[in-house]
């Protein structure tokens, strides 16, 4: 056995940044705005030049064209737009490398290797050494994580009940860190609804591994506007040091009303609150 074939050598296939099927049905929609586009476009356009006076035989060949121009800019806008909506996933990822990236090469260009060493160290270190910087990147890393976990979840949902089809993939919109874990913003695309969501947020929270998922409306006005609350830990476990034990420490006490004279604020005025009637229980026969 061949190195080649074990290590499954030999002719690498395409990686796919879009499905064939998302691809064809994409194409198929670029083709339909090219005409519908272009078409609406000449006329406007053409009606729009003969009102400001020119002549018909040169507003229609000019709106013709511009209408032309006009299906052509649509038609690539939804033929790339599944490109799109792929870049827009890993945008977060593309801008943190480029952010990084850009750096690290003009100092590897400006300074030496060990100055940009330690350059590197005096950023990255305190990141890593202060408690609360390190939550706060690890929190909005997990925001990143669970932006792809809930688009592959959504995905085999969609597939699962049967309405797979190009483009009914929802649009992650944003993601936010909580006290309790990931806040996400989710718009839904035609043929999925927030019922549809019913008894699903167990698949949620294992794919996005968290202890609990709620899925919520998040606009009143738009339907396909939620929100999806992801629980990670509970902010309220645990002891907490309540800030009024500070504040009351050192307030003097009702066992000192001679020398502060504030006893009245510690003690209940209770001689104009009139004593509770007794209620009569009624008496039923055995």
């Amino acid at each position: 056995m061949g190195l080649s074939r074990l290590f499954g050598g030999g002719r690498v296939g395409t990686i796919a940044l879009v499905d064939a099927p998302v691809s064809r049905s994409y194409a198929q929609k670029a083709r339909l705005a090219f005409f519908a586009g272009g078409a609406v476009g000449a006329a406007a356009a053409a009606a729009a030049l003969f009102v400001a006076g020119m002549s018909g035989w040169a507003a229609v060949p000019l709106g013709l064209v511009i209408g032309a121009v006009l299906g052509l800019t649509l038609a690539v806008f939804v033929a790339a737009w599944p490109v799109l909506r792929a870049l827009w996933w890993w945008a977060i990822e593309i801008g943190a490398a480029l952010g990084v990236a850009a750096p690290l090469t003009w100092l590897a260009h400006a300074t030496s290797a060990w100055v940009s060493l330690v350059l590197v160290l005096l950023v990255a270190g305190p990141v890593a050494a202060v408690p609360g910087l390190r939550r706060q990147v690890v929190a909005w890393a997990w925001c990143v994580i669970v932006r792809h976990r809930l688009r592959l979840c959504f995905s085999q949902v969609i597939r699962t009940a049967g309405q797979a089809r190009a483009g009914s993939l929802p649009l992650i919109l944003w993601a936010k860190p909580t006290p309790a874990g990931e806040r996400v913003w989710v718009w839904l695309r035609p043929g999925l609804d927030l019922a549809a969501l019913d008894g699903k947020a167990g698949q949620l929270a294992v794919a996005c591994w968290a202890s609990e998922v709620r899925v919520v409306r998040a606009s009143a006005r738009f339907a396909a506007l939620i929100r999806v609350d992801l629980s990670r830990r509970d902010p309220l476990a645990g002891d907490h040091v309540s800030p009024l034990a500070a504040l009351f420490a050192n307030m003097p006490g009702p066992t000192a009303p001679a020398e502060t004279g504030h006893a009245e604020a510690w003690a209940l005025d209770l001689e104009d609150v009139a004593a509770p009637e007794p209620v009569e229980q009624p008496r039923g026969r055995r």
